[in-house]
Parts: structure tokens; sequence; C-alpha cells
């Protein structure tokens, strides 16, 4: 879900809601809306609180404060986008307030969570190999999980002004995470660093951390993102190809300066490229594009378009949980026939420049 959000406060949405209809759905949406509101506000307040701490230990004091000021406004009934009903919204909503909540809460009190006492969804932190900082990386552990038998793992990478959290609280994604006994690592990776090093680098920390902590099939391990982690999946996944059974980008593609890496690196894996019909970021075609370019270059590319589908995950519903299916039914290193990589000789242009550099985040007082 893109994180666009504006409104006014839940309660006032949510009565007002109540006056003009007074359904059992505008009871529950307000009382659901009541409830996040008054969590965000203890989530504010020890933020504020230990902002100094919360800060020296990890940078991301101001981060932290924008994302639990645009969860203020998000949790508003009149932010839900058409696309989700009201169920599916208020879901998205409670567990992105419970993450972001987590990571506060662990950076106040210094107490961080095990991994790998993880059931359902988390945020936790892990040390960066490259500088030593704290870095969130979401969690989503199926209930079927035994930890007796391997299960497949997905490193999902998240899009431009979203977060870690965004990836998890996805009921799209964690629906699909449950059909496959699939789990999930959403790294923070720098936030909108477009994942050049050193984002790429916690990615495949939080690979080890998950491949380590859980009982992972070495074999069904796959790399996806969603918009500019659709792009970014171009980035990372082509520094260490071997690490990953199939990769997923999700209205975001290859550019021309990515794209004669993911053609070498991505020889031998099969792609899958998913977009909505309608989305509003992502230019017409481009996604297409990017599948014919791969496959015109001897890869295998599945492309899946959702008629109606935005830039959002869960407007792709059906396409994306098709796709998903798709990657984990099988194990495709075991059934591709390994054929030379194609020479790079110069990828044509894509009409899709790299995206420009977010600003960083301010500090809302």
């Amino acid at each position: 879900m893109m994180k666009a959000r504006a409104g006014i406060g839940a309660t006032a949405i949510a009565a007002a809601l109540f006056l003009t209809s007074g359904s059992r759905a505008d009871v529950a949406g307000m009382d659901a809306a009541g409830s996040l509101q008054a969590q965000l506000t203890v989530a504010r307040n020890t933020l504020l609180q230990h902002f100094r701490e919360i800060n020296d230990r990890s940078g991301l004091a101001p981060a932290l404060q924008e994302r639990i000021d645009s969860d203020v406004t998000g949790v508003a009934m009149s932010a839900k986008p058409a696309w989700m009903d009201q169920r599916s919204f208020v879901d998205y909503n409670t567990v992105m307030v419970r993450l972001d909540q987590s990571i506060v809460d662990q950076l106040a009190s210094g107490r961080y969570h095990d991994i790998k006492a993880v059931r359902g969804a988390d945020d936790l932190l892990m040390k960066s190999p490259v500088d030593g900082s704290l870095q969130p990386v979401a969690v989503y552990v199926p209930p079927s999980y035994d930890a007796s038998r391997p299960v497949p793992l997905v490193v999902f990478l998240h899009g431009r002004t979203a977060s870690e959290n965004d990836v998890i609280a996805s009921p799209t994604v964690r629906a699909a995470a449950d059909a496959t006994h699939a789990i999930v690592v959403a790294p923070y990776a720098r936030g909108d660093s477009q994942y050049v090093d050193p984002a790429s680098v916690d990615v495949y920390a939080a690979l080890d951390l998950a491949a380590k902590s859980f009982n992972i099939d070495r074999k069904s391990i796959y790399l996806a993102g969603h918009s500019m982690g659709g792009y970014g999946v171009f980035i990372v996944g082509p520094k260490h190809p071997e690490d990953w059974s199939g990769v997923m980008a999700v209205s975001g593609g290859m550019v021309t300066e990515t794209a004669n890496d993911a053609i070498r690196g991505f020889a031998h894996l099969p792609l899958y490229l998913v977009v909505g019909s309608e989305d509003q970021i992502v230019p017409k075609g481009y996604m297409k594009k990017n599948a014919d370019l791969l496959s015109g270059s001897g890869l295998e590319a599945h492309y899946y378009e959702q008629p109606g589908g935005r830039h959002a995950i869960d407007s792709l519903a059906v396409a994306f949980q098709r796709a998903w299916h798709d990657m984990l039914s099988r194990h495709p290193m075991a059934l591709i026939t390994p054929t030379p990589a194609p020479a790079a000789t110069g990828a044509p242009n894509l009409g899709f420049p790299s995206p420009s550099p977010a600003p960083g985040p301010t500090l809302h007082t």
C-alpha cells in the first residue's frame, strides 16, 4: 500500500460515518480506529520521551516519527482505498501499528526481540555487517511453521515511501505466505535507498539471519519486491544469483542501467513480473517490455497483469498470489537446463529512467 495518507482524526471520521449510516460496519470501523489511535498515542509518547536514546542506538528516530505520524492519518476510514474492504483495511492497519509500536518499544528499552521466537508478525533489529548499525527487518512466520520441516523463504523488498512493515502488514502477502507455508522477511534496507550499497548488503544479511534462525529449504529461497523493491530485485539479485531460486518483481522492474547485469545474473533463474492494468505510477506497457526483453534474451520470464489493478499489492491480489504460487510451487533450479548467459551488448532503452533519490526524513514536532 502506498503511504500517501491524508485525513482528519479517525474518531471524527468514524463518528461521521456512524451518524450518516448507522451500520454495524461503521461501528466496527469507529471502534478499530479509536483503538489504533490510542496505540499510536502511546507509541508516539514513547518515541518522544526516548527520542535521544532511540536515535543514539539506531539513527532512526526521525524516520520512526514520520511513520507514526503517517499511521495516525492512515488508520482513518477516509483513507481506505477502493480495492480493500473494511476488514482487510482494519487488518492491514492493526498489523502496521503493532509492528511500528514494537520497533519503537524495542529501541526505547534497549531490549530486542529474538527472531527465533517469532510466530506471526514482528519487526526486529539486526546488526548490519556494513557499519554495525541496528537495522529493522520485519518477519512473518505462518501458523503452519514446524521447525522440524524445511520451509520456503521469501525476502521481500519494500517500495519507496513505504517500510518493511508495509510488506508484512499486507493481507495479500500474508495470505500468500500462509498458502505456501513460506516465511517472509522484509529488510528496511536503509529506507528509500534504491537498494544500492550498503542497502543491498543489509538485504543479504537479513537472508542469512533468517536462514540461520529457521528451518529453511535452501532450494526454495526467493527474492521479491514491490515498486522501488521491484526495481531493487534487479540490483540486489544479480550480486549473488546463486542464493535465489526465483525472482518476483511487482509494479517495478529493470531500467536501462540495470538490464545487462540482470540478464547475466538471472540467466538460469525464473522471473515473475506482476503489474496492474491501471497502475498510476508505472508507465503502461513497461512491465510487459521488461518481460519481453528477458524472454528475448533467453531467460524464463512470466508476466501477470491484474485487470483494474493499481500501484498497490493489495489491488493485485489475484495476479500476485498466482505469481507467488507459481514461483514457490516448484524448485526452478532443478528444472531449468543451464544455458550460456547471453552476451551483454547493451540493453535497449526501456523508457523508464532510474528513480531519483527520495528526500530524507524530516522531524515533525
